[in-house]
């Protein structure tokens, strides 16, 4: 009897938010160990596909970032990302000389391999300075931290009327928060515009609010389909799921192809423009937002692939925080064309074959490379808590 209510009372684990943490964490690795293309076509399809794994993990973020209260929020925030973040963020910078080939692990061990001062500014800088090119992604750190401050100002918009009986009054903040959606999903598409080149407010600068940027507007659109999900989860809306399904992909599949398109045409308008229309942009958001619904219009309680796909997002944050050290480390051993001898490169990659065999391997083995040290590290936390 006290194993079965010990069982109960663990925290169940939900596939598809897990499968879509993989997903998302895949393309995040697959961004950043640079991805090409055979043609512009191509290498443009590419990056576009893999280009939205942040926005993914802020929208997923979304779903339980209102549920707890400001200190405990703070709380889980510092211990469970940032203190590990800069944890990571201060081994880069020691064993970088290990991971470029250039010192031994034991020099690197037993030497300072880093301005102290520099290091400080860099972290001070709350990811908007960091000099180590191995650290860069985690700017996701600081940046969550920004939007955990600003909890108390969002916090009442998620504030549910207890003493109305009808939903409508209930749920009373509803509108309000669609309109900072809605303001800030506006203000994304001028600043791509401008930041395409496509229509020009110089020498007005768009300098959005702290508060109204991307990850703010990710974060309360992953907290409204989690408020959605919820009501179309009940038995008698299976119907209305699938059209939503049927609808999610439309949305998905048009706004990839007029994302294509228009980057396409950003390039012809301005060939020294360097500006993709990553995680950040207005279709950013639309694709995101369209690939969550869809994935989790899906039931996935007896899909035994997807749920042993989906017990890899339990570690899916650990493999971002190290993914790009152990990329590095391969990186400056084996060549930046590195296929373990697989692919023949004496044309580079002038097949589309070649270019698939290029994803197939690199990805995969940065990607498990990183889960079995996350795993590691899950295991070594256990261990060190019983004893």
């Amino acid at each position: 009897m006290a194993e079965e209510i010990k069982k109960n009372s663990k925290k169940v684990r939900d596939a598809g938010i897990d499968l879509i943490r993989v997903v998302a964490c895949l393309l995040v690795v697959g961004t950043h160990v640079d991805v090409m293309g055979t043609g512009d076509g191509t290498k443009l399809f590419i990056r576009l596909l893999f280009a939205d794994g942040v926005a993914l993990f802020f929208i997923l973020s979304g779903f339980f970032f209102f549920r707890k209260g400001f200190t405990e929020s703070l709380k889980r925030a510092l211990l469970n990302i940032v203190f590990p973040g800069i944890a990571v963020m201060l081994i880069t910078y020691q064993f970088s000389p290990f991971i470029r080939g250039e010192k031994t692990i034991i020099y690197c061990f037993t030497h300072l391999n880093f301005d102290t001062c520099g290091f400080l500014t860099d972290l001070f800088s709350w990811g908007g300075s960091i000099r180590e090119s191995m650290a860069a992604h985690l700017w996701y750190i600081f940046t969550y931290l920004q939007l955990v401050l600003a909890y108390p100002l969002l916090k009442p918009l998620y504030t549910d009327n207890t003493q109305s009986i009808d939903s409508g009054k209930k749920d009373r903040f509803r509108k309000y928060r669609w309109f900072i959606i809605g303001f800030i999903f506006i203000n994304q598409i001028l600043m791509d515009l401008n930041m395409t080149g496509l229509i020009s407010f110089s020498p007005v600068q768009i300098s959005p609010f702290m508060l109204y940027t991307a990850p703010a507007m990710l974060l309360m659109t992953g907290a409204e389909i989690n408020r959605m999900r919820n009501i179309f989860n009940r038995p008698e809306m299976e119907k209305s799921r699938k059209r939503i399904r049927i609808v999610s992909l439309a949305i998905l599949i048009v706004a990839f192809v007029f994302r294509f398109f228009l980057q396409q045409q950003v390039f012809i308008l301005n060939n020294t423009q360097d500006f993709y229309l990553y995680w950040n942009c207005a279709f950013a958001t639309v694709q995101s937002t369209s690939f969550v619904i869809f994935v989790l219009s899906f039931d996935y309680d007896k899909n035994k692939l997807v749920n042993f796909i989906a017990r890899a997002g339990k570690y899916t944050f650990w493999i971002y925080l190290l993914h790009y050290g152990i990329y590095y480390t391969i990186f400056f051993r084996k060549g930046p064309d590195w296929s373990f001898g697989i692919i023949d490169l004496r044309n580079g990659y002038d097949t589309p074959a070649k270019e698939i065999l290029h994803i197939l391997i690199r990805i995969p083995t940065v990607f498990l490379l990183s889960l079995l040290a996350s795993y590691i590290i899950a295991v070594s936390k256990k261990y060190i808590k019983r004893r």
